[in-house]
């Protein structure tokens, strides 16, 4: 194996899912407040992530992931992009990967957060990635974008709105939006919802190896894992994201399947594991690049 000094620098993670490679960005982070969580008390959270030999603080790792079959250069979600201030090193991550912008054949979308499409475009409704088709759940573009949804929202969520609909109209004319199953060869859209209408996930299959990138199933591995039942803020649907968030542990910690997760703790892959009752997870081992 032989690591090359700029995926050192920036910090790149990949692993090989049968004839598929997968690269883990890192966009940045952005910090919040424990008081976001609904289940746990800030100083309980302080205290979790104490356990885990973490820092007691609601920083959030911003990620993204590329997808290369030979064919085609798929990145999955685009960071936060600056907004806010946070995160806005993607960029400077697909360089060390050696991917130029115009390399995207398509941007996939696990949903519509400032923290996931915020590297998308810029303003003037202006694509960042020239080349690439957009795919995103009918669901969640209906969410962003029908003024029923929007219609009322308090002023601190307008920002939210106006940033995705600017980053959509982007993509208008090479748009595909889907509701479930193959989106690309080899790539699956599986619905996750609660989190957003349309919030999902992406299974890469090749060989007979998988990897699903759940999207936003957790935001705070350390605490949302092992207290399933702990939700945030962002939540649109608070009840019906805590049920997803335990359906798709239970199917991956069944399966063992390897999982990505736009939130998790940098390098960005783990397994989950289920005993009595209780889920729990390990990360997987550092690979900076495959020969």
């Amino acid at each position: 194996m032989v690591v090359f000094p700029t995926e050192q620098a920036v910090g790149l993670n990949r692993r090989q899912i049968g004839d598929v490679i997968v690269t883990v960005l890192n966009d940045g982070y952005l910090d919040l407040n424990f008081s976001l969580l609904d289940g746990i008390s800030p100083p309980g959270a302080e205290e979790m992530m104490r356990a885990v030999h973490r820092p007691p603080q609601a920083r959030l790792s911003v990620g993204a992931y590329v997808v290369q079959d030979g064919r085609k250069t798929v990145l999955i979600d685009t960071g936060a992009g600056g907004f806010n201030g946070w995160g806005g090193r993607l960029r400077s991550a697909l360089l060390a990967a050696n991917i130029e912008l115009d390399d995207i054949d398509a941007v996939l979308l696990t949903h519509a957060h400032p923290d996931h499409i915020g590297g998308l475009a810029a303003a003037g409704e202006t694509p960042v990635f020239k080349n690439a088709e957009l795919i995103l759940s009918q669901h969640e573009y209906e969410f962003w974008t029908d003024e029923k949804y929007s219609f009322g929202i308090p002023d601190n969520a307008r920002p939210k709105f106006m940033l995705a609909r600017n980053a959509l109209a982007a993509y208008r004319a090479r748009m595909t939006l889907v509701t479930a199953g193959e989106v690309l060869p080899g790539i699956e859209f599986v619905p996750l919802p609660g989190h957003t209408p349309g919030h999902g996930g992406y299974r890469i299959s090749s060989g007979g190896s998988s990897l699903l990138i759940w999207g936003d199933i957790v935001h705070f591995p350390d605490i949302q894992i092992p207290y399933p039942d702990v939700t945030i803020a962002f939540d649109v649907d608070p009840v019906e994201a805590c049920r997803t968030r335990h359906r798709t542990l239970d199917m991956v910690a069944s399966g063992g399947e390897l999982v990505g997760g736009l939130h998790l703790n940098f390098p960005g892959f783990i397994r989950i594991l289920k005993e009595n009752g209780k889920y729990s997870f390990y990360e997987e081992p550092w690979c900076p690049a495959i020969i």
